[in-house]
């Protein structure tokens, strides 16, 4: 069964630099495919040729299972091969950066009869065949990833892993170049949010949930983070050594275990499927649980715990609904960052408005101070007991530097 779902991904598929985001089914479903079109090619003696087109076919059973989708709906997954027959693969030659070749990771896909027929670029399936320069890539243990980032960061570290040797640097690698091969050179712009989100999500997630475990530092030059430096490590956990660490006190539970256990329809509230709780959490997240126990609440299983181990070993029935809410989540984070960039900006031009003001206040003739003091004398009594003539011209001064500011603002951004 191991064998089955290994897949032998060419390095340079793994190091290419796509023109667009990747989204995490785009990921898992590409190495299916790979996969699939890999155990077609291997002991081939057919030379390949540039002019060809070379077509495999997979089930969508078996598409559905082993890049861990669960879309019964496959209209969704349509949406997303459309996406990844959409994206440009642009490779640079490291000798001469002026030789480049530019593809598609897909050429053409369709469906029909429950069947997925694709077509590759005969470059992908010429290195399909040659596998030189391939990292092995566990397709299950992919499947278990939530977040494209995780996806990416995995296929990284696994390409530097080494089973003689568990412990394995990657290569330290700039910040500009994480961003190009993440596609977060326009997100999170700020180092703490590239680590909250990006960073620190997916070296968690990957150390819990797969065969390795991985961290990073960073290094600086001079005040600014420049590198980052990861570090890889094979887990080496035997069957008995898992099954030692089961829960010795069925009453001591953590908080989480207990939240989720509060979720549960009042019939499933039994001692035993705390236990089962507990072991669900050691390979997923809270949130996504929760999100589980809500759907299976509303999908209304006959078997409820049995529908939610399920959902988690299938990459999480949820998951498109929390994809959604991340990226709301992170939609709102941008327009608080847009809202807070426009009122510290707004603040600045005030203050300078302010400063220009009493500066060209002291340059105007009487004529000038007279054009600018109209209206004053129609303001109510009241208010001419507030405000003197000087500040009422000085406040149409400003008013009046704030709108130039502003113009010019728009110019340089124009």
């Amino acid at each position: 069964m191991k064998k089955e779902v290994i897949v032998r991904k060419p390095n340079q598929l793994i190091s290419i630099l796509p023109k667009e985001s990747i989204s995490l089914i785009q990921q898992k479903s590409y190495n299916v495919f790979l996969r699939n079109a890999q155990n077609k090619v291997k002991y081939t003696e057919e030379e390949i040729k540039e002019d060809k087109r070379y077509i495999f076919e997979i089930s969508c059973k078996e598409l559905e299972k082993k890049a861990g989708l669960n879309k019964k709906n496959y209209d969704y997954i349509e949406v997303e091969l459309e996406k990844l027959m959409s994206i440009v693969i642009k490779v640079v030659d490291k000798e001469n950066k002026d030789n480049w070749k530019l593809f598609h990771l897909i050429d053409e896909v369709d469906r029909e009869n429950n069947m997925f027929r694709y077509v590759l670029n005969p470059l992908i399936v010429q290195a399909l065949k040659e596998q030189t320069y391939f990292t092995k890539l566990d397709l299950l243990e992919i499947a278990k990833l939530d977040s494209k980032y995780s996806v990416i960061l995995y296929e990284l570290a696994i390409r530097y892993c080494n089973k003689r040797r568990p412990e394995i640097k990657i290569p330290k690698m700039s910040i500009e170049e994480f961003r190009r091969k993440t596609n977060t050179e326009d997100k999170y712009s700020a180092i703490k949010d590239l680590r909250k989100y990006v960073l620190d999500k997916a070296c968690e997630e990957i150390s819990k949930k797969t065969d390795i475990k991985l961290n990073y530092s960073t290094e600086k030059v001079g005040r600014r983070i420049a590198y980052i430096n990861f570090k890889t490590e094979r887990k080496e956990l035997s069957k008995k050594t898992i099954e030692t660490k089961v829960i010795k006190n069925v009453e001591e539970y953590s908080p989480q275990v207990l939240e989720l256990f509060q979720l549960l329809p009042s019939l499933e509230q039994i001692e035993t499927n705390k236990r089962e709780l507990a072991q669900l959490l050691k390979g997923h997240s809270l949130r996504y649980l929760k999100a589980d126990i809500d759907y299976a609440k509303q999908a209304q299983p006959d078997n409820f715990m049995g529908f939610l181990k399920a959902s988690c070993e299938s990459g999480h029935y949820s998951s498109a609904k929390l994809e959604k809410q991340e990226r709301k989540e992170e939609l709102a984070r941008q327009g608080e960052e847009e809202k807070q960039k426009k009122q510290e900006l707004e603040k600045k031009i005030k203050q300078k408005a302010h400063q220009k003001a009493k500066e060209k206040y002291e340059k105007l003739s009487e004529k000038e101070i007279a054009s600018y003091a109209k209206g004053y004398e129609s303001l109510p009594k009241m208010l001419k007991e507030k405000v003197s003539k000087k500040e009422f011209v000085l406040g149409a001064v400003e008013e009046e530097v704030k709108q130039e500011l502003r113009e010019l603002l728009l110019l340089i951004e124009d």
